[in-house]
């Protein structure tokens, strides 16, 4: 199945994140962009925010990273059924934003 924009897509299982050495597995989120090169712009959804390690969000923010994106090369990932909604993901990422500079 090609991606398209919106679609929701799951982590494929031993995909590591290329800026911080962490599993993702199983992470799953929205396509927000997809770029020439097979690059694949995702945000993830409220499950996966809900579980990310607040230290990993704290790094990411020590290092000028977005937590609630990541992209990854389209062969890292596959088409899955949505399991939230766009606001569920919002609302995750305004609570752990909260929480974090509370």
């Amino acid at each position: 199945m090609k991606l398209s924009v919106g679609n929701s897509v799951k982590v494929n299982s031993g995909v590591i994140d290329p800026d911080f050495d962490f599993d993702i597995s199983g992470w799953q989120g929205r396509v927000e962009e997809i770029f020439d090169g097979g690059l694949v712009l995702i945000r993830w959804d409220s499950v996966t925010l809900a579980k990310m390690p607040l230290g990993l969000v704290i790094q990411c923010e020590n290092e000028n990273f977005d937590w609630e994106l990541m992209a990854l090369d389209g062969a890292d990932i596959h088409a899955v059924r949505e399991r939230d909604s766009t606001a569920d993901t919002a609302n995750a990422a305004m609570r752990i934003t909260c929480q974090n500079h509370g």
